[in-house]
């Protein structure tokens, strides 16, 4: 008997996943009215702000990688953007945190965004769909390391609590000095 034909598997994330790829990736992603040639720097803000990003941070983020000041990232353009990514991420969240004037409620707002099937947590899936928005060249390790910086008690998922506090720079494993 011929063995079962078996679907396509989802490709697993490895620490060297082609640059293309992973610009292709995040392309999809901020791309979305799915202009298949460039990113307006309106479907960039929106983009961002489905991500908790501020409206001035994605502003700045995106002149930073449109140097020509046309107002939109052709592909070339995006991918510089991916090859470098948009910065550290918790200081790209804080920056957003610290311009709002109700500094919790962008917390709640910007973990309620990270939160895509509202269950009241982060999971490693939700924070990788982050990483490839914000910082496209990001790698399994890098990841891996967010979520355990993040992910104090360890049980997979990141709740309001711990967001909270690696938000504020508290991601100090606990018992340790």
């Amino acid at each position: 008997m011929p063995p079962k034909a078996k679907g396509p598997k989802k490709p697993k994330r490895t620490n060297k996943p082609s640059p293309l790829e992973r610009m292709k990736e995040a392309f999809a992603l901020v791309n979305v009215d799915a202009d298949a040639h460039e990113i307006t720097k309106e479907d960039f803000v929106k983009a961002m702000a489905s991500i908790g990003v501020t409206e001035s941070v994605a502003e700045q983020l995106f002149a930073r990688f449109n140097p020509d000041g046309n107002g939109v990232l052709d592909k070339e353009e995006f991918f510089a953007y991916a090859a470098k990514g948009g910065g550290e991420v918790r200081s790209l969240i804080n920056r957003g945190v610290l311009e709002a004037d109700e500094g919790f409620d962008k917390v709640v707002e910007i973990f309620k965004a990270w939160d895509q099937d509202g269950d009241g947590t982060i999971s490693k899936q939700e924070l990788e769909r982050v990483l490839v928005m914000l910082n496209p060249s990001f790698t399994k390790k890098e990841l891996d390391k967010v979520m355990k910086s993040a992910d104090t008690n360890g049980d997979g998922l990141i709740d309001y609590e711990e967001f909270a506090a690696w938000l504020q720079g508290s991601d100090k494993p606990k018992g340790k000095k």
